[in-house]
């Protein structure tokens, strides 16, 4: 009786972690040779994707026809790891008006004051009544963004209808908010939240098992970000747009959906450019001219190609494919060709995700469609690896005084106020404050030292609340070294993506810091601050 009770344990046990991982390996694998693409050209692909300035590729799958004929983790990334999408959470909440439609819950002319009524103001004004879903599905509502509401203390769609909007459905102007507007929407219609509403008719016949999703302060999801999904999940999700709604012989979603949804029914150019900072400005100045410059010797040129947007869903010409996808901030892509027959994505940190959609197509998928060879020979490519911070684990002259003081900063783009390091064995524990309160990190030089609890990670979303509905633990991953009397840090958060970087050059009690958070040149700076005993 023992015997068999403990047989019926082990096996509910190993029928949970099934559930939880066997996602992970499950959709079927092929070589490159096998579906028709050169290895050679899938190694360069690789090499070129990896190296990019700027750019730090978490995680990399390929796939064509139906099948992964390539992936890449990048130690101390795992596939198992869940990542951040970003706004590439806007396709998902895309895929759930869909089932509401489907159902005949909603009409995409419906208008949203139908829905909404009780967010809005009393009076509305002719621009805000005519407001419907498909603009919101558009991005076209007629409403310049405003990421103030997102710290303010008042609800956010009531603070966003108060909003002026004019042009209603005529010009492109990207917003979260549009996002969140229809994940309320689909809420109240369903009496399910946006998550369980996706599990129920998506996830759970995709057998995706392993997803959160990040709630604003009405306890609605955030719907424009926050969801997290493991890698191969997204290429599930890309793979079921590919087939038109269809998995498994099973339509979960329309095929006349999935179409309206990959369609370039707005051009992503349009409408004046947002109320910009004069330093945003000069940044975006700076960038285009990088980017004018790096295409003479490159060949790259990002107007080369015609971007438009359709129901939550980027769509792109190419000189010779079209393609659609799902895209976050930092270069979250669940890239889909139909004409190939291909699915990609793409998880990591990039300063601009141009520069990873130019490197597809121009070194991936052109040549596929060409027949063009590789040129020379390429290594094969197997493993990944997070470049460590290289120096010494120690200094002896620095250490000391800095064990027992605070460095207090100036005032930073990172809106960091001290950072304080202390020994921990052979260790070190990094505590950088910032507006929301300590974040912690325990650092080895020459190694990562993986750290799991529920600290908070590193996350640059900037909100009233943050992480509200996202499962603990979370896991955080950290390396230091000593470069002569410069100590570098590196702090990266596995289930998220988010990452920082910190090089901070003591001279005496002086202390300047090159700090930047996912490669972003908008929370990039050098810090000044001032080694104070505690």
């Amino acid at each position: 009786m023992r015997l068999r009770y403990r047989l019926l344990v082990i096996g509910l046990l190993l029928s949970v972690c099934q559930a939880t991982w066997a996602q992970v390996g499950e959709l079927p694998r092929s070589t490159p040779q096998a579906e028709g693409v050169d290895p050679e050209l899938l190694y360069q692909f690789y090499g070129k994707i990896t190296t990019l300035p700027h750019v730090d590729v978490h995680h990399l799958m390929v796939l064509r026809h139906g099948k992964v004929i390539g992936e890449l983790h990048a130690a101390p990334y795992q596939a198992e790891h869940l990542h951040t999408l970003y706004s590439a959470s806007k396709t998902v909440t895309g895929l759930a008006v869909g089932l509401a439609v489907d159902d005949g819950l909603l009409s995409v002319d419906d208008k949203v004051s139908k829905h909404l009524r009780d967010k809005m103001p009393a009076v509305l004004s002719p621009a805000l009544d005519s407001l419907t879903v498909r603009n919101l599905l558009m991005m076209a509502s007629g409403r310049l963004e405003d990421l103030s509401i997102f710290l303010g203390d008042e609800d956010w769609l009531m603070a966003w209808f108060k909003g002026d909007f004019h042009q209603v459905g005529q010009q492109f102007h990207y917003d979260s908010m549009c996002t969140h507007a229809l994940a309320v929407i689909v809420t109240r219609l369903t009496g399910k939240s946006l998550l369980e509403y996706v599990k129920e008719r998506i996830f759970t016949p995709m057998h995706i098992t392993l997803a959160d999703w990040e709630l604003a302060p009405d306890s609605v999801e955030t719907a424009g970000w926050g969801l997290r999904l493991q890698p191969e999940s997204e290429a599930k999700l890309g793979l079921l747009m590919l087939h038109g709604g269809k998995w498994n012989g099973r339509q979960l979603v329309s095929e006349q959906w999935i179409h309206d949804m990959t369609q370039r029914l707005i051009s992503t150019r349009q409408g004046p450019e947002p109320r910009y900072s004069w330093s945003q400005r000069l940044v975006k100045f700076l960038r285009g001219l990088w980017h004018t410059i790096r295409s003479w010797f490159t060949g790259y040129n990002v107007d080369d190609y015609y971007l438009g947007y359709g129901y939550q869903t980027k769509s792109i010409q190419f000189p010779r494919v079209e393609a659609f996808f799902a895209t976050g901030y930092g270069g979250q892509l669940i890239y889909v060709v139909p004409k190939l027959d291909m699915v990609l994505v793409v998880n990591g940190r990039a300063a601009e995700y141009g520069d990873e959609l130019n490197t597809i197509y121009y070194q991936l998928l052109d040549p596929i469609i060409g027949g063009t060879m590789p040129d020379g020979t390429t290594s094969p490519v197997t493993s990944l690896a997070i470049a460590l911070p290289q120096g010494e684990a120690t200094h002896p002259t620095v250490e000391p005084r800095l064990f027992e003081s605070s460095i207090e900063l100036e005032k930073n783009l990172l809106g960091l106020t001290s950072i304080q390091v202390s020994p921990r064995g052979s260790d070190r524990l990094f505590t950088m404050t910032d507006w929301r309160g300590p974040l912690q990190a325990v650092a080895a030089c020459g190694e990562w030292r993986i750290t799991t609890g529920d600290q908070r990670p590193i996350y640059i979303m900037e909100s009233r609340e943050q992480l509200v509905g996202t499962r603990r633990p979370f896991t955080s991953a950290a390396a230091y070294a000593w470069q002569g009397d410069t100590l570098a840090l590196r702090l990266d958060w596995l289930d998220g993506g988010d990452n920082r970087r910190l090089r901070m050059a003591f001279d005496g009690d002086r202390v300047t810091i090159l700090a930047n958070d996912n490669y972003d040149p908008l929370i990039t700076d050098t810090i000044h601050g001032q080694l104070i005993k505690r």
